[in-house]
């Protein structure tokens, strides 16, 4: 009997330290995260964004411009799914639509480990757009907003690789304006449609 119970309680202990071995305790890593409104494909920052590819060489007077201000929240993931949470509440970011710049969104320590994935949780996203889209023709300006009922949310996961356990990372979530403005209907655009417009990539 005593032989049954030692053997259980070392394939519990090795079961948890398996479990174990993606979050350590005691250890910090840092992670900043920052918000751009329509950078560079994921992955090949050489590249001009979608708006430039499309429109070629004269798509700087045409692309869109004005502001993008939405509410976010970031975590992290593991390969079997453990999350560590970077920012405790929903931020409030405003960037330009255009990609001309990018702004802070959350930063902080979570528990040394494997990364792998990156979740951000928009409960808002409105766009002010002051020239450059056009839709069916017609130049649009004005609010463009992200179909969310109050109390709704889209989540946009990624795989995304964070580096060393302990390395400090830093992500960027490329909001891809041009392709999910230009889906807008009666100014309103569909969840689903800038759900798959978003980028994460490392930086």
């Amino acid at each position: 009997m005593r032989a049954r119970f030692a053997l259980a309680a070392l394939l519990l202990a090795m079961a948890t330290a398996g479990c174990g071995k993606e979050l350590v305790v005691g250890g910090q890593k840092p992670v900043d995260a920052a918000g751009t409104g329509d950078g560079t494909p994921e992955g090949s920052a050489s590249k001009a964004p979608a708006y430039a590819r499309l429109a070629g060489s004269g798509a700087a007077a045409r692309r869109p411009q004005g502001t993008i201000t939405f509410d976010a929240r970031v975590d992290l993931l593991t390969a079997r799914g453990q999350s560590a949470q970077l920012s405790p509440a929903p931020a409030t970011v405003t960037v330009k639509v255009d990609g001309s710049d990018s702004v802070h969104i959350a930063a902080g320590e979570v528990p040394v480990g494997r990364y792998t994935a990156a979740r951000v949780t928009f409960t808002r996203v409105q766009a002010n757009v002051t020239g450059g889209l056009v839709i069916g023709g017609v130049n649009v300006t004005g609010l463009v907003n992200v179909g969310l009922l109050p109390g709704e949310s889209v989540v946009v996961e990624r795989a995304v690789d964070l580096g060393s356990p302990s390395a400090s990372a830093r992500l960027l979530v490329d909001l891809d304006a041009s392709a999910w403005l230009s889906a807008a209907n009666a100014r309103v655009v569909a969840p689903s449609a800038f759900q798959s417009a978003v980028k994460i990539r490392t930086y």
